[in-house]
């Protein structure tokens, strides 16, 4: 006779033995595909060594030149999970390398490509173990182990360092960003030179940056500028760079694109007045100074400033000052398709990119090495690229 409880069919007992059976279904599928994949590779290397020999186990041919040596037993972490107890065949003469499983390999390539692939994703490393621990186990998936994986992305840094640039960049933009970085002895501010373009089609790229030794001085911007030129950019279609104040970076790109046009940054430019002025005015004269990139022409920013200089030179004369000096290299913008003015202007885009930086270091004092900022940076960059490849911007012909 049959159970009482086998007989019920209540909402909550069916979800019960629904959550039951599939546990148990994808508990059993996955030790069954591990044990699948356990002898596919175990056949895999033993046709290897047939070949090699040119006889099956256990055959004898006249002409043999080696012989087996038996087995040994290794495990290996797979996409699947990781495989116990492999039995690998020896040969008496050693040295067998085998095509299907790379010699001192403990895990398979597809899970090396899977967490380089998340922390280009822009997780952090012990997000990553974390979030692998489902599948592969806490154990499988320590933080030095994904430590140690994502150190071979140093190949790919170098040669997104070293690749070809296309002369396709119809805005540039340069700036230097500051991280702290461990060195032997202590920790110390690093500067990172970054170029940024829109291209003719309209979309953005990252396209590299540099470590700069000796921080944003004249010859480290024309050592990176000469790089990227050497590489391809040449500028041909350059119409405008947007730079910040900084002098040596603005000689040279003389040196490099002396064809090109500069845009003075709009940001770094007012914080340098807002220096002149003492609290108590820097919002209400920030505050109009910012009609005048806001305006709808160059005739009405040349206006706007006009304005603000009459109600702020008498009050704060340094600081009109300081903005009257670069105001030439302010306008540029308004040359260039309105519907880019917003971007143009400044170099913020540059600014929000290594704010993501900061947010994967942040729950570090700073970068261990100089290594883990190439790395880190450089899976920022590649992750925003692929974003940005698919959502170009819309250009117009200058008006």
């Amino acid at each position: 006779m049959p159970n009482v409880a086998e007989l019920s069919f209540l909402d909550k007992d069916l979800g019960q033995r629904w959550d039951a059976v599939r546990e148990d279904f994808w508990g059993d599928l996955k030790s069954e595909t591990v044990r699948a994949v356990k002898r596919l590779l175990e056949t895999s290397m033993e046709v290897e060594v047939q070949d090699l020999l040119g006889r099956p186990r256990w055959g004898h041919s006249m002409s043999q030149t080696g012989y087996r040596n038996g087995y040994y037993r290794r495990s290996l972490l797979t996409g699947f999970g990781r495989i116990t107890d492999l039995s690998v065949p020896r040969l008496r003469s050693g040295g067998l390398r085998f095509k299907t499983i790379g010699r001192y390999r403990r895990r398979t390539k597809d899970v090396d490509a899977a967490v380089q692939e998340v922390f280009l994703a822009g997780v952090s490393t012990r997000r990553i173990q974390e979030a692998m621990a489902p599948l592969f186990g806490e154990r499988e998936m320590s933080a030095t182990t994904v430590s140690s994986i994502t150190k071979s992305l140093n190949v790919q840094v170098q040669a997104y360092h070293h690749r070809p640039i296309a002369d396709v960049y119809r805005y540039i933009f340069l700036d230097g960003i500051y991280l702290k970085a461990k060195s032997p002895v202590h920790s110390r501010r690093r500067c990172v030179l970054v170029a940024y373009g829109i291209r003719s089609d309209g979309v953005r790229e990252l396209i590299d940056f540099k470590l700069a030794r000796n921080g944003e001085s004249q010859a480290a911007w024309e050592c990176f500028l000469t790089n990227l030129r050497n590489r391809g950019f040449r500028g041909a279609q350059a119409e405008l760079a947007v730079l910040d104040g900084n002098v040596g970076l603005w000689n040279a790109v003389d040196m490099v694109w002396p064809h090109l046009r500069c845009q003075l940054c709009w940001a770094h430019k007012l914080r340098n007045v807002a220096n002149h002025l003492p609290k108590r005015l820097q919002k209400p004269c920030m505050s109009q100074a910012r009609e005048i990139y806001a305006a709808e022409s160059r005739g009405l920013a040349v206006r706007a400033f006009q304005r603000w200089e009459r109600i702020w030179k008498p009050i704060a004369p340094e600081a009109v000052r300081c903005l009257n000096r670069d105001m030439e290299d302010l306008l540029p913008f308004y040359d260039c398709p309105c519907e880019l003015w917003v971007k143009l202007r400044t170099t913020n885009a540059i600014e929000r990119i290594f704010r993501e930086v900061r947010r994967r270091t942040r729950p570090m004092s700073c970068f261990t090495n100089i290594g883990s900022v190439e790395r880190i940076t450089y899976a920022i960059f590649s992750r925003m690229n692929r974003i940005w490849r698919e959502k170009p911007l819309k250009i117009t012909q200058n008006s």
